[in-house]
């Protein structure tokens, strides 16, 4: 029935005085047991983490729309723990040099060196940090920041995703097209969010730019410009589509374990064979029901449900449901490995080796990790020489002092004693030179003779000479 406002209600008074008395329409009640249902039809809200795993992979794997490779690479080490871990790992090697200052020159180079690395800037960070850029971008970009007469005060880390380099032909303002035919091939400036209100042009004589295999090495910047041998090569470059595999293959398992049930429950008969009624009984089940669900919110992790003997819980295998992909995870797992050069060794043959009875992947390994260590060496002389010249010193490269990253095979104090031992025992090394392999004291003169070889403690078995051959011959 429909009840019309009266006429003579006029001021908003009599307004809301009306609508308090105005009957209401009638609201839809929901079913709560419906509604819990639905709350458990979503596992992925049971799990932390899940939803957001699956959605951030999912825009990894399907969407190309980045403003340049860097993006990508950031992704990518952000959501693979495998590729995470592998490139810590590496990039710790960093922090294990020394510097032996003895070989400066004099002791203003000695000392000006010695502040640097030991006040002045955080020498061990800015290792592992460019050994990790080498890793992930190919390049490790920045702004060396000093004064004349006071030298290098310290060195600003540069984002290299929002970096473009340019030649003579860019700069503040300026736009230009750098195509293959016409390519960016020598750096003059180092532009830092170009064409953007907060742009920014370094000179170049200003960064210490560390990169590696950037020699015949084409790039395409954010701004869509062409570079050959002026940008790095990063590694990841063919990691990207074993990385779009891998999480492929994972979200494909999730959303199939998904879609299977796990458990149910059932209710025997014995709950209602004594009600008759069977509006009662429907009542009684679904009274039931609402119990079980709510005893299944409130449980924590921790936490066992205790339910009346008609309830069970049933739980179903999915195992021989959902194809195992541990095989293909392991095989995409070795491939991160063998890119990022990462030491490995497996039982029997070697996974990743590069080339069949030749190198094995630990040896290829070690000359990538060392060949790295020394680019970061070279770089860190390019930065001692920035600081002698703003502080006006007088030098030449060879009087400076060196740094030396530690070997990645370096033998362990077992390893040396072996070697040491088969040598002395052979007669190649004399006594004293064991002792010296051994940082241990020499012995005089006595101690400089060598042993007569080895020697036979035994005849070789003849035939017919062990118990019981004889007889088996005949």
């Amino acid at each position: 029935m429909l009840i019309k406002r009266p006429k003579n209600v006029k001021n908003m008074a009599e307004r809301r005085r009306w609508n308090l008395f105005r009957p209401r329409a009638k609201e839809e009640v929901k079913n709560p047991m419906i509604e819990r249902m639905g709350m458990l039809s979503e596992p992925f809200n049971a799990v932390a983490g899940i939803p957001d795993i699956v959605r951030d992979t999912e825009r990894l794997r399907k969407d190309s729309n980045h403003d340049n490779e860097f993006d990508l690479f950031d992704n990518m080490l952000k959501l693979d723990p495998e590729l995470n871990g592998a490139v810590r790992a590496v990039a710790l090697t960093a922090n294990n040099y020394s510097i032996n200052y003895s070989r400066g020159k004099n002791a203003r180079i000695r000392n000006a060196i010695r502040e640097l690395v030991e006040d002045s800037i955080d020498f061990d960070d800015i290792m592992i940090n460019a050994m990790r850029n080498l890793m992930v971008y190919g390049n490790d970009i920045n702004k060396i920041i000093g004064k004349q007469g006071v030298g290098v005060t310290g060195l600003q880390s540069l984002p290299v995703k929002q970096i473009t380099i340019v030649d003579e032909r860019g700069g503040l303002g300026s736009y230009f097209v750098a195509d293959e035919d016409n390519p960016i091939i020598n750096a003059t400036t180092y532009m830092v969010r170009e064409a953007s209100m907060y742009e920014r042009e370094i000179p170049v004589d200003e960064i210490l730019h560390i990169r590696i295999d950037y020699r015949s090495n084409w790039f395409t910047d954010n701004k869509g410009r062409k570079t050959y041998g002026v940008w790095g090569a990063s590694r990841f470059t063919s990691l990207k589509q074993p990385i779009r595999m891998k999480y492929n293959s994972m979200n494909n398992r999730i959303s199939l374990e998904d879609s299977m049930t796990k458990q149910f429950i059932t209710i025997d008969k014995s709950a209602i064979e004594h009600i008759q009624d069977p509006a009662e009984q429907s009542q009684r089940l679904q009274h039931i029901m609402d119990e079980v669900i709510s005893l299944f919110e409130g449980l924590r992790g921790d936490q066992i449900p205790v339910l009346p003997h008609y309830v069970q819980l049933h739980h179903v295998d999915v195992g021989n449901s959902v194809p195992n992909n541990t095989g293909f995870l392991d095989a995409i797992n070795a491939d991160i490995a063998a890119v990022l050069q990462v030491p490995r060794v497996a039982a029997g043959q070697e996974k990743g080796s590069t080339f069949a009875a030749t190198y094995n992947a630990n040896l290829w390994a070690v000359q990538a990790i060392s060949r790295m260590h020394r680019i970061l060496a070279e770089s860190a002389m390019k930065m001692f020489m920035t600081h002698l010249d703003l502080l006006g010193i007088d030098y030449r490269k060879q009087d400076l002092p060196t740094i030396k990253f530690e070997a990645m095979d370096s033998e362990t104090p077992l390893n040396v004693m072996q070697r040491t031992v088969m040598g002395y025992n052979a007669g190649i090394l004399t006594l004293n030179q064991s002792l010296d392999l051994l940082n241990l004291p020499t012995i005089g003169r006595e101690g400089d003779m060598r042993t007569d070889g080895p020697s036979n403690t035994g005849e070789l078995p003849r035939e017919n000479s062990q118990d019981g051959a004889s007889d088996v011959a005949q």
